[in-house]
Formats: C-alpha cells, sequence, structure tokens
C-alpha cells in the first residue's frame, strides 16, 4: 500500500471525528459504550457532555437506522427489540425561526409545539413506511387511525388512508413553513395541543402487530439549541410522558438552562422526572477505566482495519508507547543540567554513590535551590532519612520534567506527552479528542514512513499533542457569539500555568483556578460558555460555612490545550484569582499575565512569552 493509499485510509478511518459527517459509516465503527444498555430503558434520559463526547453517535445507534445497521441489515433481528427509536436534531436555523415578527412569545410557543409534533408524527410514520418496504407481513394503519392522526394535526379531510396521511402530512409540513416565514402578514397556521399528535400516532401503531409491546424511544440531539421557551415545552412532554414513548435527550453540558416545564412553579427533576447521564462524569475519576475501555475499542477497530494484514495480537498502549518519568527525563537531556551536574560533582567530593536515578540527582540540587539551603547539608539529610525524602520526590518528580528545559534557548520538545494513558487523560472522557490524537499520531508518523508494525515514538505523539492543542485552540472562535473572548482567556491562563511549570517555585502543578470573590454576570457567562465549549471544565468542590458546607465550583483549562503551552494535565492544585483578574484575562492579556504570575514571584522573560496571537511552530528536537 502507497503512503498516500495509506494516509487517505487513515484520514477516511479517522479525520471524520463528528458522528454527522460519517452519515451511514458512523455503524461500521460503532462502539458501545459502558452507559449504552442503561439508555435503554421506558425511564426519560438525558445525556449530558460536551462536542465530541459521543452523544449523537449514541443516540444515531439507538435509533431505528443505527439499530436495523448494528444487526447488520437483518430485519428479523432488529424486531427483537423492543425499542424503536425516532432521531431528531435540533437544527439551529430551524427552531430559531420561532421568534419575533410581531408575534408574542405565548403564541411562538404554541406554534413550536405544533412544530414538534409535526416533525414528530412525520417522523414515527416514515418509520412505519420504512418498516413496512422491509417486511411483506406488516399490518397497515386502517383509515380510522390515519383521519384521527390527520385531524389531530389539522390535516385535510381528504385522508382516506396511510397513502394519502403520508402525502398530506408532506404538503402540511411546507405550507407550515411558508406560514411560519410569511406570518407578519397574517398567515397563521392552525395548531395541535404540544405532544397529543405524537401521543395518538405511537399508540396507533403499537396497535400493529409487529410492534406490539414495543415503545418509541424520541432522541433529541443538540438539546441547547432550543430557546429557553422552547425547552419549556419539550420540558413538559418529558414530564409527562405517556407510556406510548419516552425521551432520550442529548444536551451539552450547561447546555439545559431551563429546568422547568411551561408551569414555571413545576421542575423537571433527577431522578423522579428522569435519569441524568454525565459523560464526562462517568468517563473520568474513579470510573476512567470505562472510557478507556471504550476508546481502545474504537481506536483499535480502525487500526487494524488500516494495517495491510489481520493483525489480532494489535493492541494500541503497546503502538503508543510510553516512558517512564526517569526515561523521558533523560531523552530531555537532565544530565546536561547544571543542577545533575552539581550532584555529580559533590558525590565525587564527598567521595559516595547515591544510587538514584538521574531525575532524582536533579531535584535534591533543584530543592537545595528553591529552598535556599547548602546542597551538602541536602544530600547529608537525604542520606539520613531516605524514606521521607522519596515521598517527597514522588511528589515533584513529574513536575520536574517541565523545569529541565526551561531556560532561554531551550528548543525542541520541552515536556513530552506520549503514552496511551496520557492522551485518554488529555481528552478527559472526549471520544473525539482521543480520536484526534491517535489520528495526528499516526498521520505525522506515517509521513515519516512509519512501520504500522512498529510503536509510534514519543516524539511524533508530542508533536501530535501539541497541534490538536493548537488546532483546538485556534476553533474556539467560532464556537459561541464571543469566542475570541474565550480565545484570549484560553491564551491567558495557559500561558501562566505553563510559566508555573516552567518557573515557578511553589506547590507543584497548579493547573486549576478559583474566583475568590463575587462573580459579576459577565464572568458567569464566560464561565458557562467555556464549560459549554470544552474550553473549561468545571470541578465541584465544597466550601465550608460554619456547620453546612456549600457547592461551588472551580475551573481548570481542558487538558487537550496542556501540551501546547507545557503544563501538567493531572487534576493537581489550584490558584485563587479575583474577578477582576479573570476578565483582565480576556480583556488586558499582557498586563493580567504579568500581574498574576509576579504575584507568583515569576517575572515574564518577555513581552513575546505571552502569546497575543495564535502561533504554531512545528516542534523539532534540536538535541
Amino acid at each position: 500500500m502507497s503512503l498516500e493509499h495509506k494516509l487517505r485510509k487513515l484520514d477516511d478511518l479517522f479525520g471524520s471525528y463528528k458522528a454527522e459527517w460519517l452519515n451511514e459509516r458512523i455503524f461500521r465503527f460503532f462502539a458501545e459504550p459502558s452507559y449504552f444498555n442503561a439508555l435503554k430503558s421506558y425511564r426519560p434520559c438525558v445525556l449530558i457532555g460536551g462536542r465530541g463526547t459521543g452523544k449523537t453517535t449514541v443516540l444515531r445507534g439507538l435509533s431505528y437506522q443505527g439499530q436495523f445497521a448494528l444487526n447488520h441489515d437483518d430485519i428479523n433481528q432488529f424486531d427483537k427489540n423492543q425499542f424503536i427509536g425516532i432521531y431528531f436534531r435540533c437544527d439551529t436555523n430551524h427552531v430559531h425561526a420561532f421568534q419575533g415578527k410581531g408575534v408574542s412569545k405565548e403564541k411562538w410557543i404554541e406554534i413550536f409545539a405544533h412544530y414538534f409534533n409535526l416533525i414528530l408524527t412525520s417522523e414515527i410514520l416514515y418509520f412505519i413506511d420504512w418498516h413496512k418496504k422491509k417486511t411483506d407481513s406488516d399490518e397497515v394503519l386502517d383509515s380510522h387511525a390515519c383521519r384521527l392522526i390527520a385531524t389531530s394535526l389539522h390535516l385535510e379531510e381528504k385522508v382516506v388512508g396511510f397513502e394519502s396521511l403520508l402525502e398530506e402530512l408532506e404538503f402540511a409540513m411546507y405550507k407550515f413553513q411558508a406560514d411560519v416565514n410569511n406570518i407578519a402578514d397574517g398567515n397563521m397556521p392552525q395548531l395541535s395541543l404540544a405532544g397529543d399528535p405524537v401521543k395518538i400516532v405511537a399508540e396507533q401503531a403499537q396497535k400493529l402487530a409487529q410492534f406490539k409491546g414495543k415503545i418509541f424511544y424520541l432522541l433529541i440531539d443538540e438539546y441547547e439549541n432550543l430557546l429557553d421557551e422552547q425547552q419549556q415545552v419539550v420540558n413538559t412532554l418529558l414530564k409527562h410522558t405517556p407510556s406510548s414513548y419516552t425521551f432520550k435527550i442529548g444536551v451539552r453540558e450547561m447546555g439545559w438552562r431551563i429546568h422547568y416545564t411551561l408551569n414555571p412553579q413545576e421542575l423537571v427533576n433527577d431522578p423522579a422526572d428522569y435519569v441524568r447521564f454525565n459523560i464526562v462524569e462517568m468517563f473520568t475519576g474513579d470510573t476512567s477505566d470505562q472510557f478507556e475501555s471504550f476508546a481502545r475499542d474504537v481506536c483499535q477497530l480502525r487500526i487494524k482495519n488500516l494495517m495491510e494484514e489481520e493483525k489480532l495480537d494489535y493492541n494500541i498502549e503497546d503502538a503508543l508507547v510510553d516512558m517512564t518519568m526517569e526515561e523521558e527525563a533523560l531523552l530531555l537531556g537532565v544530565e546536561r543540567h547544571r543542577y545533575y551536574l552539581e550532584v555529580i560533582d559533590m558525590e565525587k567530593q564527598m567521595n559516595i554513590n547515591l544510587d538514584i536515578s538521574s531525575l532524582y540527582k536533579f531535584f535534591l540540587s533543584y530543592w537545595a535551590h528553591a529552598q535556599g539551603e547548602i546542597l551538602g547539608d541536602v544530600i547529608k539529610d537525604f542520606r539520613l532519612n531516605r524514606s521521607s525524602w522519596n515521598t517527597r520526590y514522588d511528589n515533584y518528580k513529574y513536575s520536574l520534567l517541565f523545569k529541565i528545559k526551561s531556560g532561554r534557548g531551550s528548543g525542541g520538545i520541552q515536556k513530552y506527552y506520549s503514552g496511551w494513558r496520557t492522551f485518554v487523560k488529555l481528552a478527559n472522557g472526549n471520544i473525539r479528542y482521543l480520536m484526534e490524537l491517535v489520528y495526528r499520531s499516526y498521520y505525522l508518523y506515517l509521513q515519516e514512513n512509519g512501520d504500522l508494525d512498529k510503536p509510534v515514538p514519543p516524539k511524533v505523539q508530542t508533536n501530535a499533542a501539541y497541534k490538536v492543542g493548537w488546532k483546538n485552540l485556534t476553533e474556539l472562535e467560532g464556537t459561541w457569539k464571543n469566542g475570541a473572548q474565550l480565545t484570549r482567556l484560553v491564551q491567558s491562563i495557559g500561558t501562566i500555568f505553563g510559566h508555573m511549570a516552567k518557573l515557578g517555585r511553589v506547590a507543584p502543578e497548579v493547573d486549576q483556578f478559583e474566583i475568590e470573590d463575587s462573580m459579576t454576570s459577565r464572568t458567569e457567562e464566560l464561565l458557562s460558555a467555556g464549560v459549554m465549549n470544552l474550553a473549561l471544565v468545571r470541578l465541584s468542590t465544597n466550601k465550608q460555612t460554619g456547620n453546612s458546607s456549600v457547592k461551588e465550583f472551580m475551573y481548570m483549562l481542558h487538558p487537550i490545550f496542556a501540551p501546547y503551552f507545557t503544563y501538567s494535565y493531572r487534576r493537581k492544585r489550584k490558584m485563587m484569582i479575583n474577578n477582576s483578574e479573570f476578565l483582565e484575562c480576556v480583556d488586558h492579556q499582557k498586563e493580567a499575565v504579568a500581574s498574576i504570575l509576579k504575584k507568583k514571584n515569576i517575572n515574564m522573560e518577555s513581552e513575546k512569552a505571552i502569546p497575543m496571537q495564535l502561533s504554531f511552530d512545528f516542534i523539532e528536537d534540536n538535541d
């Protein structure tokens, strides 16, 4: 297979990260996440996760088209399911048409409810027609059922059977669109009661022999695109679901803004009204092994497809080779650093052999400089209290890797980000990000004429991680109306964390922040948008207030940005900033970064150290 063919095939397998781009190919590479079967219940479910966490893939996997494909296009196997999934994506262009034009908000709510009825009723009827074409033995909706459905939607009286119902419904959809587009001229459409036609068509379908005992899953994707009052409409239906259908909703974190029905006093609660599935929470922390297992299945399925010969023993953990911290230190040139050389000189002067790694020796000298102690005294104390020093070294050794190549003129890779486990942590429960990391690693590796049967070197993986971080940073501007502000925020916070990692002599691995005073509405909006668009990760924390605790939040940049700014992706320590400093990171980046770092006793080496404009220099190891 030529290099061009390999790269094209790699792009075909990995390059299209979005489920929307894959069309029907999405099911060829479908891997069930650990929570997939839990979604197959009669209870309404809300699937929460940022873009790229797999919401669309899962919802489409539950749809009747997905289930048919996953059952190898076998209608008999498909019919063993006790559910029928009807997928609908909330298209921004469509749902945002229901506002303004001199029409009251209350009337728009009624119009949107009718639109929702039309869409879901149509999709259920299309499914019935689809199933009928797959098997000759299907019963069909009788004329009474068809007229009942038509009447509930105010269709023409000429509906006498299933075919005419489908035809009239198609005409009704186009007429409705025309009425809404010209509603300012008084073209008010006839409206149906929220949910009633959907309930009727689902119940009539359940009377057919082929669908007896089955329930319809209404799979609503990109729920965050709905206007607030539109979320109220769907919340009302979710709160009062009949036995014939239930909801499975996909929404970005912070995107479900309204948690009450059309009656503001009626809240929609978990677990009383629905089951909440937060993908990142399920895939990180104590249950991160679930994400790792799922991600391994997703990636290995694709890489095996790339190989010219079937490799049953292919293991992505072996392919994305990792290093110990001590091995990485050697690769970074720790034995050329003056801290290491100082310890070597002391060993000679004291006529001893400490019998420790090169990174450990670097640490002893680093500690002496940081604490203002004499190196000889530090070494003596180490020899007397080796156990306590080992604990201290374990706490610091990862952070030391950022300091080996931290001075001026330190070109090339300043910290490696390699290994399957590292990529899993950088992705933070986001399958799209993990696929990007694997894809970019193999793309660069193949460009260097790498052998697919051999591991991808750490340098290549690190370059890939750097580029993926840069790519996602540059894309932030297009994710939100004020996306440029998110980009500047990430630049500033990332620069601060990067310099603290390299030059700070404070507690190691500071990579989180908390706002210590009252937040303005602008700050709250930025934080919410940052979480929704994967610029930030929100972490809960309990603040003690007397005899009770109040749940508050601290934040970190999404770990995918860590390789670009060169700091730790691990959740360790936080810094406190105030509301004013947070906003200054957006409005006056240079001044804010310099001021915050000065409070940490870190002076900027130059103004160029603060990236006011995004740059993307390929990393080249000059060693």
